[in-house]
């Protein structure tokens, strides 16, 4: 048997090698992500996970608020905006720099922002606000003095839009609006990855990659570095749950972003959980006969089952609006459950009646439990059309959405699914993707009366422009372009009493700027480690 003072000694030992002050706090933040080909160009990025690393590599004029995500001054020390609310000026901080120890100009920005539209990237329907964007990155126009980007001077950078835009701040936060260091412009056939480590202007800057790690150090020359707290990040990737539990009850990693074993963790306190401002759906290739047509698409979303679908045992937030109701806007209305009748009378319109003559329904998706689920739940209820098939063809996830995305999947697939984060907390991050010509609208939608709405949306404000974007949204379901399967949550593991500065917020953005180490929690390990009491 132990003695009291044996087991009192153990426990003041305990709580002394775990007080900050007599421990050495790591001077590395280790982040595991999901093992996702990573691109390192903001311009071609689409992944969250690859959002996430750019808060560290990456500073636009805006930055997000780690707590409340309000835009707040980052590259820009000021700004201001004309009385019509069309003219914004920029003044870029003095001492704003690259990685490289170079200055940041107004002309880097202007550069990095006429890239995107040349390329069309994916996130350049962002910059269609800007006066001559859109017809630029569209070809119509080849005259880069149209498009309201200006320098007019070395640290101020003037943009003019076509409308007044409440969220503009907010967009500019998003990193398709970061500076590009010279260096990485004029080849855009180059894999980024190659150049590291290049010059970049966020508060860390590149050491390597190799092997699957990201390593990162703090940057001397990024503006506010005195504010940046932890020395060096770094980054693994892998879809291996059980290795990243692992690794992170063992304190080889702080912060899990993906994979992980749940069950097995040894501080189950650290599970972040919340609701984000992101929706899972599945959506119609709009460029092929039949699926082009409202009617054929209306019908066969009408024949499905969805309340299984939807199983609010399955998720936590079923989806049946492609926008996550918001305060002040929640008038959209979706197709919720099947009609049988309606979608026989549809067919037959069509001219096929009972679904006869209807080609092969070629389904893609990343291959899951859940989603394995869902497109038998499809085949089972369109199968019961006489003569109509339906192939469900299956993906590895880490190839799914490169296929989807290439000019192979758009002619292919009939239909496929995606998760859209909205980059800024509007209806309308949702609503212009599916504007003609939007670099985002993968079901090549082009419907005129749906941009009639968000058009007289853009010279309304308040209750009146909420309302005819639910409009334009409900239009958009209605016709079943997209069929809503439920919003987000995000989940990650991290211990908030080790970890400071890392805040639930509905974007699931969380700045490596504002970390830094605290008091980590006593899990269950301590326990074991001072052996049994008896």
């Amino acid at each position: 048997m132990k003695s009291k003072a044996t087991i009192a000694t153990l426990l003041l030992l305990a709580a002394f090698v775990l007080t900050p002050a007599a421990q050495n706090l790591p001077d590395e933040f280790v982040t595991v992500f999901n093992d996702v080909a990573v691109e390192f160009d903001p311009h071609r990025s689409i992944y969250s996970n690859e959002a996430q690393i750019f808060t560290a590599l990456y500073e636009g004029l805006f930055a997000y608020d780690a707590a409340g995500l309000a835009p707040i001054e980052a590259a820009a020390s000021s700004w201001k905006k004309s009385k019509d609310g069309l003219v914004y000026t920029f003044t870029i901080r003095n001492d704003a720099a690259w990685s490289d120890g170079s200055p940041l100009l107004a002309e880097h920005f202007r550069n990095a922002w006429l890239r995107i539209l040349k390329l069309n990237a994916q996130y350049a329907a962002f910059f269609d606000i800007i006066s001559g964007a859109h017809d630029f990155r569209l070809g119509l126009s080849n005259d880069e003095d149209s498009i309201g980007i200006k320098v007019e001077s070395e640290k101020t950078l003037v943009v003019s839009l076509n409308r007044p835009t409440a969220y503009f701040t907010r967009l500019l936060c998003h990193h398709s609006f970061s500076p590009i260091h010279p260096s990485m412009l004029g080849d855009d056939t180059r894999a980024w990855v190659d150049s590291i480590p290049y010059p970049v202007n966020g508060p860390y800057r590149f050491i390597s990659f190799e092997a699957g790690r990201l390593s990162l150090e703090k940057n001397p020359h990024y503006w506010d570095s005195n504010s940046v707290s932890i020395e060096k990040l770094a980054f693994l990737f892998t879809d291996d749950d059980q290795a990243a539990t692992r690794m992170f009850n063992s304190e080889e990693a702080h912060w899990l972003a993906g994979p992980g074993d749940y069950d097995g963790l040894f501080i189950q306190a650290a599970i972040q959980a919340n609701p984000i401002f992101s929706t899972h759906y599945w959506y119609f290739n709009c460029r092929q006969e039949p699926w082009s047509k409202d009617s054929v698409r209306r019908a066969l979303a009408l024949l499905l089952p969805w309340k299984e679908v939807r199983d609010s045992s399955v998720y936590v937030v079923p989806a049946e609006t492609l926008v996550l109701p918001l305060p002040g806007y929640s008038e959209a209305k979706g197709i919720s459950a099947r009609d049988k009748d309606e979608a026989m009378k549809l067919l037959e319109e069509a001219g096929y009646p009972e679904g006869r003559g209807l080609p092969e329904l070629k389904l893609y998706f990343a291959e899951s439990k859940d989603n394995r689920r869902v497109v038998q739940l499809f085949k089972t209820a369109w199968e019961a059309l006489p003569e109509f098939k339906v192939s469900i063809l299956p993906l590895a996830p880490s190839r799914y959405y490169q296929f989807t995305q290439s000019p192979e999947g758009a002619n292919s697939i009939g239909m496929a699914h995606t998760t859209w984060i909205g980059d800024f907390a509007d209806p309308e991050a949702f609503l212009q993707m599916w504007t003609p010509g939007s670099s985002l609208n993968e079901a090549g939608f082009d419907d005129p009366a749906f941009m009639e709405l968000l058009t007289q949306s853009y010279e309304k404000d308040g209750e009146k422009r909420m309302s005819l974007l639910a409009e334009a949204e409900s239009l958009l379901l209605g016709k079943a372009v997209v069929l809503p399967v439920y919003h987000g949550f995000a989940s990650s593991v991290i211990d908030l009493d080790y970890v400071e500065g890392w805040y639930q917020n509905a974007l699931d953005i969380h700045p490596y700027k504002d970390l830094n180490f605290g008091s980590p929690s006593i899990g269950p390990n301590v326990a074991k480690a001072a052996g049994p009491v008896r």
